[in-house]
Order: C-alpha cells, then structure tokens, then sequence
C-alpha cells in the first residue's frame, strides 16, 4: 500500500521558495502531475526501481525521462565512474578516452564521421543547426518534433515568451510521416532553408516512404538533415533509427541514454560539415568531462556485449 507523500509535498513547498517550479527540468515539476497524490521527490534507485522520501517503492517507467537504460546503479557503469574518478574528472588538455569513445561512435552510427560531445540534448540540436547555417550560408530551419529549450526551437511552441519575433520567423514546423507538408515549405522558399532536423521515430511509428521522401526533399533543395535521435539513440537499435530504418541524414544529435544517467550528449556527422568547427563556435568547458565519458564507453560495450536490445 502506498504511503502518504507527506515528506514529498513538505519538501515542494519547501524547494518553492528557492527553485522555480520546484524542480530544476519542466518535466519534472508539480504541474505534470496532480499535486499532493503523486510522488515528487526520490530518495534513491536501483535496477528498475525508485525509492522516493516517503519510502514507496516504484516500478520507473520514465527513466529519469529515458537517460537510464541498464538500471539505477548499474554496477559495470559504476565502476567506470569510479575508475575515472581517481584519476580526475576534467583535464586542461584532451584525454585518450575521448578518442575512445567518438571512435566507438562513428563504429556504431551511420551518418558518424566526426564527433562533438556537449551536455544535453539542446546543446547538439543548436550546435546541428549552427553548423546547418554555416555550411549552407541560409537561415530558415524545418522542424517536426521537440528540439530542445533554445530559442530557434522553442519559439515555434506556446513556450515561446522571451523569443524574439526575428527569431520565431526562421523555424517552420512540418508534420510527421505527411512529406507533402515539409515539400510545401521548401517550395515556398526553395534557397531559404539551412536545416530540416526532426525526430525520426517517436510515439508515430515512422513510415519508411516518410523518411525516404524526407531525405529526398534534403537533397533535391540542398538542406542539411538532421535527425534528433537524443530518445531513439541506443534505444530503438544502438545505431538509432537511422540503423534500424536504414535512412541515413547528414547530422545527428545524440543523448539520454548514451551513458545510463551520465549527463553527456552528441552531435556526430558529415566529416566536411564537422569539420566547419574550425571555424564555428560550439565548445564548452565540460564537453570533456571524463566521468560522462567513461560512463557512455561502459554502457555501449555493455549493450553490444550483452545484446540488451534485442531481449
């Protein structure tokens, strides 16, 4: 029998008072659920299962909101995050193990020729579109799907206040697995578009003429493809859904899953589009952060060795 949250909506009342919302990710705040008959803080997880502060115990089916994919406390990643630990958890210089893991990356991912890491999904989505721009010297992005909390995206939302208009005019959006709609938009301003960038498979099973007439449209007007594989990566087949679809785009913006928890993300593509870092801006203090990294090695040797997607 579930206990009463009283703990849990103590400290909501209590984390009001410093923390917007209560919770530090949207998806995580009191306003998703019905305030008072569901838990709202975690004391601690194991395998497939969360404790929360008044001692319930629950089967996860969120998943931290899908990064865990072997389990709370999985011991091998773990044990990684250890090994690293005692070493340090960011140099001044590059270490060997980032080598070691974009060179696992381009071995799993099809579009992977050169790899980027960052922190969180809206890091890659921004920097795909960045690189999107500056190859192809346009502005305008199609987009189908959720892309992150930046200001290219998220201005085409009702989340949109704080975006400016200037902004907001350059995103269109198009809808999944109808082509024709994303074929109008690119009619409508044929040499205007830098970046389509969507979801590839979600809660709508992707038909594959939606995807192939998506990477068609890409080419017969020049725009880069971005796929936005932060929830299908390592999830729906290790080298996400452009491995199981076999529709292979330009960029691709990995996460979530990629290292059980760690907080690390991926942009992965084109070498010669890559290769614009040189001279475009996308960098970040902890995008060589070693114990994110050790944990995203594990984790992929683990779901190989173990063949943990095809169970």
């Amino acid at each position: 029998m579930v206990k009463p949250y009283t703990k849990s909506n103590e400290l909501y009342y209590r984390a009001l008072q410093t923390i917007p919302q209560a919770s530090q990710t949207f998806s995580k705040s009191a306003q998703n659920f019905v305030l008072g008959a569901f838990p709202l803080f975690i004391e601690r997880g194991k395998g497939a299962r969360l404790i929360d502060v008044d001692d319930n115990v629950f089967v996860d089916y969120i998943l931290a909101l899908c990064p865990i994919i072997l389990g709370y406390a999985d011991p091998d990643v773990d044990k990684a995050i250890r090994r690293q630990l005692e070493k340090g958890i960011i140099y001044s210089l590059a270490s060997p193990i980032e080598a070691d893991l974009s060179e696992k990356l381009v071995e799993l991912i099809p579009c992977a020729e050169k790899v980027r890491f960052a922190k969180n999904g809206s890091d890659v989505t921004s920097g795909a579109v960045r690189l999107a721009r500056a190859f192809t010297g346009r502005e305008r992005v199609a987009v189908c799907g959720y892309h992150g909390w930046h200001d290219w995206f998220i201005g085409t939302t009702p989340k949109n206040r704080g975006v400016p208009n200037s902004v907001r005019e350059l995103t269109d959006t198009f809808s999944f697995n109808k082509s024709e709609t994303l074929d109008t938009l690119l009619q409508r301003d044929p040499k205007g578009y830098a970046a389509i960038i969507l979801e590839p498979a979600g809660v709508e099973t992707p038909t594959i003429e939606f995807l192939q007439a998506v990477r068609r449209l890409a080419n017969k007007y020049q725009v880069i493809l971005i796929y936005d594989e932060i929830v299908t990566g390592f999830r729906m087949n290790i080298g996400g859904a452009q491995a199981e679809y076999g529709v292979v785009p330009d960029l691709a913006c990995f996460g979530k899953s990629m290292a059980n928890g760690m907080p690390i993300s991926a942009l992965v593509g084109r070498a010669d589009i890559m290769d614009l870092m040189e001279k475009v801006f996308i960098s970040g203090t902890f995008g060589g952060e070693l114990l994110s990294i050790a944990a995203a090695i594990t984790t992929l040797e683990k779901l190989q060795k173990k063949n943990v997607l095809n169970f």
